[in-house]
């Protein structure tokens, strides 16, 4: 148990050094560049430390995260092609190679985000409803703060520059959709370095609202 204890408290303390040598390297322009060709290296590490701590692997977990991995990228395919999900927008080179204009990394992303938010909202409550809806909540929350910096970051831009509010009610939609298939699997998720990660996401992201970039 505390060889348990020691591997998850170096697993969080990684996750919290590794996204401040992100913040610092993204942060200083000389570095920039190089660090943005490694934002798909994070996402996979991120999502990687999450997989090997999650307690309860059901082949109903494993098809969730899958439906999860595919609806995310789909669901982004069509917003993309058409403009009507969450507006017009089209993706730049930060998150990695695309498929029909659109990086699969985007699809671990939306897992990474469903699972992290599922997982706080579970230590909050034990209705299906209020779970689900707290952990849409707290998906589009990261996403309030993630878009203005991934406009600078070429993540992704907008049309005319501005992030348009059917994006945010287009997320709510599909996070809650995420999050009730999460709380629907009749099991417990058991993970002690997600809440961490959403912490830490919180604060990687909050952080450029504060130094800029």
């Amino acid at each position: 148990m505390e060889r348990s204890k020691r591997t998850v408290t170096a697993a969080i303390l990684f996750l919290v050094i590794f996204h401040q040598i992100g913040l610092v390297g993204l942060h200083l322009e000389e570095s920039r560049a190089l660090f943005q060709m490694l934002t798909p290296l994070n996402l996979l590490l991120s999502v990687g430390v999450l997989g090997l701590f999650h307690r309860q692997w059901t082949s109903n977990f494993g098809i969730y995260a899958f439906a999860v991995f595919w609806a995310g990228y789909l669901v982004e395919l069509v917003g993309v092609k058409t403009g009507v999900i969450f507006g017009v927008y089209q993706y730049g080179g930060t998150l990695g190679p695309k498929v029909a204009d659109v990086p699969p990394m985007i699809g671990i992303n939306w897992l990474m985000l469903a699972y992290s938010s599922g997982i706080l909202a579970q230590g909050l409550s034990s209705n299906l409803w209020l779970r689900t809806t707290l952990g849409a909540v707290f998906m589009v929350f990261l996403d309030i703060l993630i878009e203005p910096v991934a406009m600078k970051l070429d993540f992704w831009t907008w049309q005319g520059g501005s992030i348009p509010l059917q994006n945010y009610f287009a997320w709510f939609v599909i996070s809650w959709a995420m999050q009730y298939g999460f709380h629907s699997l009749h099991q417990e998720k058991s993970n002690p370095v997600a809440v961490p990660l959403y912490v830490v996401l919180l604060l990687f992201f909050g952080a450029f609202w504060v130094i800029g970039l």
